[in-house]
């Protein structure tokens, strides 16, 4: 494997268009690369980047000034590559994965057609099955009592908390000791439950790394993404997980090729499973490249300062080592650019809230000062700091100072209170009491205050009493008990829209971000809708768990607001670091995983302190590159402000006073750097803040309703008919999670029968109705069933074979043709869309084809189908083909008149 470290603002990115350059004037086609990086952003940039550097080569005769330059004898092949381009492998780890399984789907007992699952979803159906495992555990005899009866009701967090961290090792192990081996037992048992429950179809993230390891162990399956693949170049290699890396340490030894660049310095995605020792571990057994060791963002005085951070930390072995921190040199047009680094401390003996806020204040002040004295645009601003904490109180500050500032990203988009409302709204239509209750009567959907909401709670009859002394809030919630019973899409419109409160709807008590997230939630439900209440409840419920969901992005402009994370990636002329002495908190845990050997540590094992102790020097670590990345965002301007209380350093201050840069230095004021200290200054009551602007007046659109079309936007013109008879049609493969139905009996006879005609495989050829036994339809059924429906497809098959030179054309006479045609026709507000089984010609005339194993033959069943297919032939070809259904157990043709096809069209799509 190749590696290269890649230091913030080296051009990693033009250094890998330099690589696709260089490889594809090697002769390596490019579609035996694939270009593999962290994000679907990235990866539709890295595409876009790829394009723009082959058109400049082509062009010019060079890249980036000489960078790269074209051999002409190699001219054709960067012609093939702008013509592979849209389908060239560029992607995510993930949808890499995904390609490489559906590439040798079938050797991995996998449906080529299989599902992704989101995580959210695939921990519901874990937990579901956990609490089956628990419970069927709760008798007495059963082999996983004992287990149960030692976790007792840790057992399920527990388990919870493993199946977030599984994508660290491939097996969890337990020392001697009941409480470990009963977490891995009751994990296990759950485990295998849940994959049995995914099947083939389904596979969530986790599941998908799981996977492709067992491809690249696979010496078949591997063989054949060997033929695919020839070389992986993959970025951003410091924040994958350690199942990541060995899928990629796995495909190198099996022949393909692995180049990876990367910043261990920047790897700061660990409680997303990142592990920084699967790049420390290429870069010691791989073949270490050249690092990039030019910054074409930072300014000079920048760069030095970046410079001595890395030095000094790599030296104290703070958060990175020595191979990891390459010096770096401005280059470019930032060579001409001095810069500036300044850092302000606030120290006191006052307590740490009131120096933040002092701190808050000092920067907002100096952001003005950069504003007015330098010229900087305040949308060429940023804030960053660890927590959404801080930036609330920088939030706070800026409007003191009447500062135009953006959040560009809130936390807990599930966690809102407009959110948890709408939740607790929905919940009390379902069941009105508890907690539920208790939330609803506070919200602005009732108005109560305290008193009279605990009152309400204490009565023996909580509905009774709101009937009694508030009858107008019964009455609203009447109208939600009834609106639960729609759609839950509906039932949200009802909530938000409908004017409960003198008028007033629930939107109107918002300001104008709450709003925005609201609309997001219709939006989401709107796109992905539940099938009922009780489900949209569980996964809002579910969500708003995990804090990474954030809310969503303000609109408008000035000073950027965000966290370090979320600013991995981006630049901004002047980047202001807030929170400097923050310190590292640690959040306690009932159980460890050793990340090294996958072993799990509960509470009253011998092993849980060490592994504490691991967990806790890996976050501490985790936590200076985490600073690293924060301070490389900045292009001219770097302003670093902390808060320390009797001298006490905590975080990044630690950091800084290791580079004899902390609160204890004397204040130094010099060209393009100055270091200063304030003492902490009270905040009266009377400090002029102003008051929040007023909630955006509503759109007079917003209350708009659209009629509903009649038929969706994309509609398969065989649903019509299926929605009347779902008997005899032939499915494809089903996919559950969409709502579709589980084949029956006829419905996978006429799959397969389809399926074979397409392949022109014949009813006594026994290897192709042993390949008819392999489809993926068949798995539900015993053998003897499988038997019995091999035997009436072969009949079906010889029935088709029987008309063909005769009534249908032979194979052979044919002078094109198409099986399993797929179309799709534009028709007013619908895309209709499907598969024509058949269309071809002999001589000058086209033929269209659709074979039916219905019991029954009724041609106008189908007319509107082939009506769809024939104009979609029409339009695209311009041609008119000869419409016929064949009924395959009456071995009958039926040709369809032209005027019953327009007939048939008029009446449905108009």
């Amino acid at each position: 494997m190749k590696v290269r470290v890649a230091s913030a603002g080296t051009g990693k990115t033009t250094s890998l268009v330099q690589r696709y350059l260089e490889l594809i004037g090697s002769g390596i086609p490019l579609r035996r690369v694939a270009g593999v990086t962290f994000t679907r952003t990235a990866a539709d940039e890295l595409r876009q980047r790829v394009a723009a550097g082959v058109k400049e080569l082509l062009e010019n005769g060079d890249f980036l000034d000489g960078s790269y330059v074209l051999d002409e004898v190699m001219r054709p092949s960067f012609g093939e590559a702008v013509r592979e381009l849209d389908g060239a492998t560029l992607s995510t780890i993930h949808g890499f994965m995904v390609a490489s399984l559906r590439l040798v789907a079938p050797m991995m007992g996998l449906d080529p057609d299989f599902s992704v699952l989101g995580e959210w979803e695939a921990q519901a159906m874990f937990e579901e099955e956990v609490k089956s495992v628990l419970y069927l555990a709760e008798d007495a005899g059963h082999g996983l009592a004992t287990s149960r009866r030692l976790l007792g009701d840790e057992a399920l967090p527990m388990l919870l908390t493993l199946f977030g961290q599984r994508s660290l090792t491939e097996a969890f192990e337990s020392e001697d000791h009941p409480m470990n081996s009963a977490l891995v037992k009751l994990f296990d048992a759950a485990y295998k439950r849940f994959e049995l429950r995914l099947g083939s179809q389904l596979l969530p993230p986790s599941e998908v790394e799981r996977r492709a390891l067992k491809l690249v162990r696979n010496g078949k399956a591997l063989a054949r993404l060997r033929e695919r693949f020839r070389l992986v170049l993959v970025d951003e290699f410091q924040d994958v997980n350690p199942l990541q890396g060995h899928f990629f340490e796995q495909l190198e030894r099996g022949g393909v090729q692995i180049e990876v660049v990367g910043d261990p310095k920047q790897s700061i995605y660990g409680f997303r499973n990142a592990d920084v020792e699967v790049f420390r571990r290429a870069m010691r057994e791989g073949e270490e490249l050249p690092a990039l060791d030019r910054t074409w963002r930072h300014a000079r005085v920048v760069a030095r300062f970046l410079n001595h951070m890395t030095r000094t930390l790599a030296a104290e072995e703070m958060g990175f080592g020595r191979r990891e921190a390459p010096e770096v040199e401005a280059s470019g047009a930032q060579r001409e650019v001095a810069g500036r680094v300044e850092i302000h401390w606030v120290t006191d003996d006052a307590p740490i809230a009131e120096l933040r806020t002092t701190e808050a204040r000092v920067l907002a002040s100096r952001l003005r000062e950069l504003h007015e004295t330098y010229g900087y645009a305040y949308s060429d601003m940023a804030v960053l700091a660890r927590s959404y904490a801080g930036l609330s109180q920088v939030e706070e500050a800026l409007r003191a100072d009447d500062l135009p500032y953006v959040l560009l990203q809130g936390r807990g988009y599930y966690e809102r209170l407009e959110i948890r409302d709408l939740y607790h709204a929905l919940h009390v239509g379902i069941d009105p009491s508890g907690l539920s209750l208790g939330v609803w009567l506070r919200s602005p959907f009732a108005q109560l205050d305290l008193k009279a909401t605990a009152a309400v709670l204490a009565a023996d009859d909580p509905l009774d009493a709101l009937k009694v002394h508030h009858p107008e809030v019964a009455d609203r919630l009447e109208l939600i008990r009834e609106g639960v019973r729609a759609t839950p899409l509906s039932a949200l419109k009802l909530l938000i829209r409908e004017p409960f409160i003198a008028g007033r709807r629930y939107v109107d008590f918002l300001d104008t971000r709450a709003r925005e997230n609201v609309d997001a939630l219709l939006f989401t439900v709107a796109r992905q809708p539940p099938g009922d209440i009780e489900i949209l409840l569980d996964r809002l419920e579910l969500l708003s768990r995990q804090t990474d969901a954030g809310d969503v992005p303000q609109s408008g402009e000035g000073i950027q607001l965000l966290t370090v994370h979320r600013a991995k990636g981006l630049e901004w002329p002047l980047v202001a670091v807030f929170d400097l002495g923050r310190m590292n908190y640690h959040h306690p845990q009932k159980l460890y995983l050793s990340p090294e050997n996958g072993f799990v540590y509960h509470a009253e094992s011998s092993g849980f302190e060490a592994a504490r102790r691991a967990i806790k020097t890996r976050e501490e670590a985790e936590s200076f590159r985490l600073f690293y990345v924060a301070a490389s965002r900045a292009r001219d301007v770097l302003v670093m402000t902390g808060s320390i209380k009797r001298d006490k350093l905590e975080g990044w201050s630690k950091a800084l006073a290791v580079m004899k840069l902390g609160p204890e230095m004397a204040p130094i004021d010099q060209t393009g750097f100055c270091l200063k200290r304030y003492p902490n200054q009270s905040i009266t009551s009377e400090s002029p803040i102003p008051a929040l602007k007023e909630a955006v007046t509503p759109a007079p659109w917003i209350d708009r309703s659209f009629p509903r079309n009649q038929h969706p936007p994309v509609q398969s013109p065989s649903r019509l008919k299926e929605e009347h008879d779902v008997s005899t049609e032939p499915l494809p493969f089903s996919d559950p999670e969409e709502g579709e139905r589980l084949p029956g009996r006829s419905s996978t006879v006429g799959t397969l029968v389809h399926y074979a005609i397409s392949q022109n495989w014949r009813a006594g050829d026994p290897t192709h109705l042993e390949n008819l036994r392999a489809q993926e339809v068949m798995f539900p059924y015993t053998s003897e069933e499988q038997q019995d429906i091999l035997a009436e497809v072969a009949e079906l098959l010889g029935s088709y074979q029987s008309l063909l030179g005769k009534t249908l054309p032979g194979l052979g006479a044919r002078d094109e043709d198409y099986p399993e045609l797929a179309m799709a026709l534009s028709h007013q507000s619908t895309v209709w869309q499907g598969i024509i089984d058949r269309l071809y010609c002999v001589g000058d005339t086209w033929y269209l084809e659709d074979y039916k194993t219905d019991q029954e033959v009724v041609p106008s069943r189908y007319h509107f189908q082939l009506a769809v297919y024939w104009k979609a032939v029409q339009e695209v070809r311009g041609i008119q083909p000869e419409v016929r259904l064949v009924f395959l157990r009456h071995a009958r043709v039926e040709v369809i008149d032209p005027e019953a096809l327009e007939e048939a069209f008029s009446q449905v799509a108009s």
